[in-house]
């Protein structure tokens, strides 16, 4: 009696155990295969943050107004690369419902159509801001010191025309992940970086170096990026479509794109542009203020680089589930990427949160900017875990072709809470730059909130991309 009483009690323990394991699994593990998506995703924009922090590290040689000017001018970049980032999503969506929908026979016919797209879009970009530039440095610069206008200047120049290979790099590569080939868009990623590291350190150091010779090694670096990327893509379309036939370039899959690209790129560049509006808010509070902030930017994207891996995964997989039909798997699978998101971004901010001080640190030896900077990043680790529900869930809606509702609530949540709600406490209430980012984690709050409830419904399912 004793011998079955103790079989029964193993019994139920190893049951309990088993439910518990179950119930961890359902509601937190990854999806299988995620990582390898995510993975050398993750390794990319690490790769990509750590290049600019070199960059930006090698320019606070130069003194405050290159760190400034760089910095203030790479966050118009940002604004360039929300435009063909859109394309390219429009294309790793497209890809990826292709692919789910067994047409490995139409991918040529996207990828050119991706790369025209691109080439046009940032060929009339690049001649526009061209013969404007003097305008955007003056928005993006009021009441800034001489010697910031005019390294601004130059650096800018330089940004402009690295635009035209930038576009065609991530059209690229946007097809790349769509083939769930993220591996290939890592290599060459990690080729661009280090080439414009070792080109930065030369035409940045000695007499003659300055902000002209950040901008001179990120074109060299993309335009290198340009040859290396297609020679990637090429051998794989190749044989996929060696018996393929007719125009390389066809409106359906243009049609295609632009449904997925352009709402996206319009929600990107909106929020960088109220993130422009924003910065112009720190250049109102000096100096000091625009490097700690420039610095903190840095840093905090190191920490956002796992939840960026994630979404880019997550565009690719619910893209593939529902170009096959399998609504229930893609929103299966989504609902677990955003949890194991929310996971790993938490044990990275409670991790990188008694460090804030020594990363601070590393990039001058002025004690007011690593202060400010070290409060900045300490503020991002405590409101990592909303970050997932903010952009990855999102991601994941992307790849279902449902982009209007992503456009509408971050243009909403960008112009009514991260603007006022960042002038307001950091200008009126006085609270500096530190005011400005609470601005920036009430917007990441509510769109938490307001994704969230999208995601529970089943119209982002309803989506027909292809026809």
């Amino acid at each position: 009696m004793v011998v079955r009483l103790s079989s029964l009690t193993s019994l139920t323990s190893v049951s309990r155990l088993r439910w518990i394991r179950h119930q961890w699994q359902r509601r937190f593990a990854r999806p299988r295969g995620v990582w390898g998506l995510a993975g050398p995703v993750l390794v990319q924009e690490l790769a990509l943050v750590l290049t600019g922090a070199v960059v930006m590290a090698l320019a606070s040689h130069l003194g405050p107004a290159s760190v400034a000017a760089i910095g203030m001018m790479d966050a118009l970049g940002f604004l360039l690369n929300a435009v063909y980032g859109g394309l390219a999503m429009g294309a790793t969506v497209t890809v990826a419902h292709c692919l789910g929908a067994g047409r490995r026979h139409d991918l040529r016919a996207v990828a050119f159509s991706a790369l025209l797209l691109a080439l046009c879009s940032a060929a009339f970009i690049a001649t526009l801001l061209w013969f404007t530039r003097g305008l955007w440095i003056d928005m993006l610069l009021p009441g800034a010191e001489a010697s910031v206008v005019s390294q601004a200047d130059r650096y800018f120049r330089w940004l402009i025309v690295a635009g035209l290979p930038t576009a065609l790099v991530m059209a690229a590569c946007g097809v790349l992940r769509g083939m769930a080939r993220t591996d290939t868009a890592m290599r060459v990623q990690l080729a661009m970086n280090l080439l414009q590291i070792l080109l930065a350190a030369l035409f940045m150091n000695g007499a003659y170096g300055s902000v002209a010779g950040a901008g001179a090694a990120l074109l060299a670096a993309r335009s290198a990026g340009v040859a290396l990327v297609l020679i990637a893509l090429w051998p794989t379309l190749q044989r996929a479509l060696e018996h393929a036939a007719g125009s390389p370039v066809r409106a359906e899959f243009v049609r295609a794109i632009l449904r997925v690209g352009w709402p996206a790129a319009l929600e990107t560049s909106f929020f960088h542009v109220g993130k422009l509006i924003t910065q112009t808010m720190v250049v109102s509070l000096g100096t000091t203020a625009m490097a700690a902030n420039f610095i903190a930017f840095y840093v905090s994207a190191m920490l956002y680089a796992p939840g960026t891996a994630l979404g880019v995964a997550a565009t690719t997989l619910v893209g593939m589930r529902l170009g096959a039909g399998q609504a229930q798997r893609a929103h299966r699978m989504l609902r677990r990427l955003v949890r194991s998101a929310s996971w790993s971004l938490t044990w990275v901010g409670l991790l990188v949160l008694p460090l804030a001080w020594p990363l601070a640190s590393l990039f001058g030896n002025d004690p007011e900017v690593t202060r400010q900077a070290a409060w900045l990043i300490a503020l991002s680790c405590l409101f990592m875990p909303v970050w997932a529900g903010s952009f990855v869930l999102p991601a994941g809606l992307r790849g279902a072709g449902d982009t209007r509702y992503a456009l509408v609530v971050g243009t909403a949540t960008m112009w009514g809470l991260r603007i006022m709600a960042g002038y307001l406490m950091g200008v009126v209430l006085g609270l500096g730059v530190v005011g400005v980012w609470l601005g920036m984690f009430g917007d990441w709050v509510v769109r938490n909130v307001l994704f969230r409830k999208r995601m529970r419904s089943t119209a982002w399912t309803r989506h027909r991309l292809l026809g």
